[in-house]
């Protein structure tokens, strides 16, 4: 097996207690190297880390290389992280989630909603339903309904704050009011508390 170009260490290496924590730092030292343009330059570097990520066996290490290759934004890049949402380990399904948050790109908007619809984990459910919050677009609202009729509250709670961030409207922890939001609707926000009511509210009495 050949390993790819940026690979520092000779293959025979890989079996010794250390390897992993090699290839790690390795490819930490990939994340630096991002300008955060589009150039031959970083297409060539972001495809060194998707040639690793096809190869490596270590779920740590194929973390890293999703948390380096987020900070380049060539197509390579956004393919790895989408590809990612499908990883077999729970920490990258939930490390590509975030990567794809950051970016903030609508054209991540359906593999966040199918993951949030289908993956079996509700640690990466919620981490797609967070990522989500990130990017402004309808259809990301509409994505969140999904989380909204969770069962799960914490679920419900991270829609709901993830609708907040998209729109900027306040209604509150009322679940109700924000589905009508995720569904394209603008319900009236409550009015604001009372003085008398926020004092009544904080009242350990």
């Amino acid at each position: 097996m050949s390993w790819p170009q940026f690979w520092p260490f000779p293959e025979r290496e890989r079996t010794t207690y250390h390897v992993p924590t090699m290839r790690i730092d390795a490819v930490k030292a990939f994340a630096t190297r991002s300008t955060g343009l589009d150039s031959p330059e970083q297409r060539e570097l972001t495809d060194q880390l998707a040639r690793q990520i096809q190869i490596e066996p270590d779920p740590l290490v194929r973390e890293a290389v999703i948390t380096a290759i987020g900070e380049y934004r060539t197509p390579m890049a956004s393919q790895v992280l989408e590809a990612g949402l499908a990883d077999e380990n729970r920490a990258v399904r939930i490390a590509s989630c975030r990567a794809l948050g950051r970016r903030g790109e609508a054209s991540s908007v359906a593999s966040l909603a199918q993951t949030l619809r289908s993956d079996e984990e509700i640690d990466v459910r919620m981490a797609a339903a967070e990522a989500l919050g990130h990017i402004d677009s309808p259809e990301a609202v509409q994505a969140l309904a999904v989380a909204l009729d969770d069962r799960d509250p914490a679920m419900q709670y991270v829609g709901v704050q993830s609708l907040k961030a998209i729109t900027g409207l306040e209604y509150g922890g009322d679940v109700k009011l924000w589905r009508q939001v995720a569904a394209g609707e603008r319900p009236p926000e409550p009015p604001a508390p009372s003085l008398a009511e926020r004092v009544r509210s904080a009242s350990p009495f």
